[in-house]
């Protein structure tokens, strides 16, 4: 940004020639001339010199003060260009381009905020001055103002394309967690900049978010065209397969995104959920760590307790799942985590805690489903139809809710309510083709018919 902005100074050199000479300004017209030639010739530091002679001979000329500024500015010499800005400034107090200039010095010594107030009084006085405003957002932005740096970046657009300022609304859209409008700036972006890949890369990832899996698989695969060797576009196609539900190519990309970028968090945290779902824990486990490993901030404490769930770690599984909490306090998914290892670990009290805890913020199917299995496991039968009846009211057609809500009623002996629940969950899983849970129902059938036969044990 700084460079570009630099770039500018043919026009400011004409521009400055052609304005009015004040009589302090004619003092130094020798020195001013000699400058303004060595930056036309590219010579900034030996122009610098000379201009802070004029300044030194003439302190009332606003020429030499704004030239010097100018030039320090550009050799990044932030205190002298500051102090010959004031004087210009204070030379002449309604100049517009010296109060942005200011305002620009003070963003590029992370001023921010000082920068941004500079940079609104400037557009409020002056809503015409196109500079101000990608600069202006960029210092709201970074100062966590996004609703205000959209408004100034939307208000640039307005004047004309610009690829930056559309790039940098997509990216504060995208902060604010708003895809819908994160898209439609990296689209605006494209059209100004249609090979550019990392804005590729980001609309890709963007349809992610938006679950338009066709569309983001469009733009990773072009990426990839355009530049075969991006761990980016290999990791966000990966990802892409893998909502596609197409695993066995997803692993391939992730794997591949980890031979170019080893240090590619997101692949390895991918690698260990495919992992998981192929219940291959040790492997799943590695990935993980090695994730973690790369960014210990990275939220996949969750599927690591599943790791170490599924190799008996119950101890790390808990402690990994009381991680994955403290992100997100009421992440109802967590805490039913939570409550699933404390009962394995036969720490029954504490998991109906936090089983009524998860009942209490979300009082969805899976809320009650777990809460009654729970019950089941403390023979609290009655508790447990309720919660099961609740969780069917809500939708729930798991086959194990009927499975378990007929052993809770045949134990009270509603023998009849539990061969319907039996009948009920073989008939959902033979829907569902899952030839071993209706083998497990058949099982549960024909016990409970010779138990009413007299001829067998439940």
């Amino acid at each position: 940004m700084h460079e570009e902005k630099m770039k500018q100074g043919t026009d400011f050199i004409q521009s400055i020639q052609e304005s009015p000479m004040s009589e302090a300004d004619l003092r130094v017209v020798p020195l001013l001339l000699q400058g303004i030639k060595k930056l036309e010739l590219g010579e900034e530091v030996q122009a610098q010199d000379i201009f802070r002679d004029a300044v030194k001979q003439s302190p009332d000329s606003f020429k030499a003060c704004y030239l010097l500024g100018r030039t320090a500015l550009a050799q990044e010499n932030f205190t002298e260009a500051q102090e010959a800005l004031g004087n210009a400034l204070a030379l002449s107090p309604e100049n517009i381009e010296v109060k942005y200039l200011i305002a620009y010095v003070h963003a590029l010594q992370d001023m921010v905020e000082e920068a941004a107030g500079e940079l609104l009084e400037i557009l409020e006085k002056c809503p015409d001055f196109i500079d101000a405003y990608y600069d202006c957002g960029v210092a709201l932005q970074l100062l966590g103002r996004y609703e205000e740096a959209i408004e100034i970046f939307e208000k640039r657009l307005t004047f004309s394309p610009d690829f930056e300022t559309a790039l940098m609304c997509a990216m504060t859209y995208e902060m604010l967690q708003d895809f819908e409008n994160t898209e439609k700036y990296y689209a605006q972006a494209l059209a100004l900049d249609p090979e550019n890949i990392m804005v590729i890369e980001s609309r890709g990832k963007t349809l992610l978010e938006l679950e338009r899996y066709e569309e983001a698989m469009a733009d990773f695969s072009l990426a990839l065209k355009m530049e075969p060797g991006s761990p980016d576009a290999m990791c966000g196609r990966g990802q892409t397969y893998f909502h596609l539900g197409e695993i066995e190519k997803a692993e391939c990309d992730f794997r591949e995104t980890v031979e170019l970028d080893p240090e590619n968090m997101i692949a390895w945290s991918m690698i260990g959920q495919i992992k998981l779902y192929q219940e291959q824990y040790a492997e799943a486990l590695e990935a993980l760590e090695k994730a973690l490993e790369l960014d210990p901030e990275l939220l996949v404490y969750d599927f690591r307790a599943s790791a170490k769930r599924g190799l008996g770690d119950l101890e790390g599984a808990l402690a990994d799942i009381k991680l994955a909490i403290e992100y997100e306090p009421e992440n109802a998914d967590y805490l039913i985590d939570l409550g699933s290892i404390l009962a394995e670990m036969d720490q029954m009290d504490e998991a109906l805690k936090v089983f009524n805890q998860v009942v209490s913020l979300q009082k969805s199917m899976d809320a009650y489903r777990f809460r009654g299995l729970l019950f089941m496991e403390r023979l609290e039968y009655e508790k447990a139809i309720s919660d099961f009846d609740e969780a069917i009211r809500l939708g729930a057609e798991n086959a194990d809710v009927f499975l378990s809500r007929g052993e809770a009623l045949y134990q009270l002996g509603e023998r009849e309510k539990a061969l319907d629940d039996f009948q009920r969950a073989k008939e959902t899983v033979e829907a569902d083709g899952d030839i071993e849970f209706a083998k497990k129902c058949d099982h549960f059938i024909a016990n409970l018919k010779k138990f009413e036969d007299g001829v067998g044990n439940f």
